[in-house]
């Protein structure tokens, strides 16, 4: 069984969890196979992708995932985003717009300050908390057209992420904010019940409010997450889950 774990520069973000998925495959008994980005147009994971793909698993970006599924024939999966079941815990209003409506919209003195983020193509630019037109600035390149999905802004003083495989939660950990504020356990079990649509191993990020509540901040599709303290065997158990599921094979249940 190969691994194809993604070379990412040691400056970027997901350099650390790039090599923690390395170092556990290894461990593991898998044969790890270093490539870069280029290396999928090159077709240098093309035998493995078309011919063998039940022998090989990938851990790769966001967008290097999707390319490499585009390679191997698979259909892409949509964004998770903010699932409609969820919306019991959204604790804010939740739409699709455009770029060109919020730009038109923040002129306006009744204007209520949101975050934007790119609706389909994540990679577009980098989700932000509308305040002021200044704040649209870096999307300027864009056009009016480009879909976004906007949230009522809500101010967050500690955000952890739940990760789940094959229905059950196996470990939650603080990326930000006040460590000493948990998240409620019941919204948790609730919200995971509740999740109609979900992916055999995903993501789910939550926030606590300064009064408290417990609020759902997104979703995060488990093929390509980041590690906050999960044991090393359930995160790659987690990214070889949903990429067999993405590839339509059958779950190996490791």
């Amino acid at each position: 069984m190969r691994a194809w774990v993604q070379v990412v520069s040691p400056s970027t973000s997901v350099f650390l969890a790039m090599e923690e998925a390395a170092h556990w495959f290894g461990r593991r008994g898998y044969e790890v196979v270093r490539f870069e980005f280029g290396d999928i147009d090159q077709g240098k994971l093309d035998d493995d992708l078309q011919n063998s793909p039940d022998e090989m698993v990938l851990r790769g970006g966001v967008e290097t995932v999707r390319k490499a599924l585009l390679r191997a024939g698979r259909p892409l999966p949509p964004n998770l985003d903010l699932p409609s079941s969820l919306q019991e815990w959204f604790g804010r209003r939740v739409w699709n717009t455009t770029l060109g409506e919020i730009r038109f919209a923040v002129e306006s003195p009744e204007f209520e300050p949101c975050h934007i983020k790119p609706l389909n193509h994540h990679k577009l630019f980098t989700g932000t908390v509308v305040q002021a037109f200044r704040d649209l600035i870096p999307t300027a390149s864009l056009p009016d057209d480009v879909p976004i999905l906007a949230q009522g802004y809500l101010e967050f003083v500690s955000e952890w992420r739940v990760f789940v495989l094959r229905r059950q939660l196996l470990h939650v950990g603080r990326y930000k904010g006040n460590p000493l504020l948990f998240p409620d356990a019941s919204v948790l079990r609730s919200a995971l019940n509740s999740f109609d649509e979900q992916p055999i191993a995903f993501g789910m990020d939550w926030g606590i409010t300064s009064c408290g509540k417990t609020r759902l901040v997104e979703v995060n599709d488990g093929y390509s997450l980041g590690n906050y303290g999960l044991r090393g065997a359930d995160y790659t158990a987690i990214i070889e889950a949903r990429w067999r599921e993405l590839m339509g094979l059958s779950d190996r249940r490791i």
